[in-house]
């Protein structure tokens, strides 16, 4: 969960400043470690604060396939080629 504080770097369709929410980031990496900082240093590039972190686990492509996940896909894309995305929850 995180705060959006209002103040990222990017234009995007981004949440109420000062709400609370869910979200799921996407993050392009080439190591199968867990990288809490730059996880946190991209949602503060989205304008998001008091982030309370969950436990980062790699993605299954072939998930991706199912229809249940397909939404994800377009999230998956962009974090290969920005290397970021990110799916908030209202």
């Amino acid at each position: 969960m995180a705060k959006f504080a209002g103040t990222g770097q990017f234009e995007w369709n981004s949440p109420v400043i000062g709400s609370t929410h869910k979200f799921i980031l996407f993050i392009s990496q080439n190591i199968n470690e867990l990288q809490e900082s730059k996880a946190l240093d991209e949602l503060t590039k989205f304008g998001f604060s008091e982030v309370n972190l969950g436990i980062g686990k790699p993605i299954s492509v072939d998930a991706l396939n199912e229809p249940r996940m397909q939404a994800f896909q377009k999230h998956y894309d962009g974090a290969l080629a920005e290397g970021c995305s990110i799916v908030w929850y209202p």
